[in-house]
């Protein structure tokens, strides 16, 4: 049986209690909020809330901990924990996405460079195909004539 999760805006309107007023509980009130009971975060990282977070805070908006105070400062001090929360978020899924389609685009850019290149490409793949040649050769051949090279390879009488 899986339990119902929220996002924090969806705990927010199920709970009544501003949004930021959550993120601000949870950020300044760590110790409140049980990982794995309360709050879980899914494989993106975003936190998400369980049955038991809304329960409790439901009961936290109940107490004196849900003042003016919290509202106030939250509208001031979320802005920068917001835009983190955000550029953690995304960075986190433009960071995976990135890795997803690299194999791909970079067989497209090979097919690109061989079959159409610029002019910067094109001296690019004549260098690489010419050190792979060198390489190659050098492997091949040595072994071949490196014998007479150290007998004295002066045969020019």
């Amino acid at each position: 049986m899986t339990q119902q999760l929220y996002t924090t805006p969806e705990a927010a309107k199920a709970t009544g209690i501003p949004e930021s007023t959550i993120r601000s509980w949870l950020r300044r009130h760590p110790e409140v909020f049980q990982f794995d009971v309360h709050v879980v975060a899914d494989e993106h990282g975003v936190k998400l809330w369980t049955e038991s977070g809304i329960e409790l805070l439901h009961s936290r908006r109940a107490t004196k901990n849900a003042t003016e105070d919290d509202a106030n400062f939250d509208a001031e001090s979320d802005a920068p924990d917001l835009l983190e929360s955000l550029l953690e978020e995304d960075s986190q899924r433009l960071a995976n996405e990135y890795y997803r389609q690299l194999p791909g685009r970079t067989l497209q850019r090979i097919k690109q460079m061989r079959f159409n290149p610029t002019p910067e490409q094109r001296k690019i793949v004549e260098l690489s195909f010419r050190a792979a040649i060198n390489a190659g050769t050098e492997h091949l051949l040595l072994p071949t004539y490196q014998p007479m090279l150290l007998e004295g390879g002066d045969e020019t009488d």
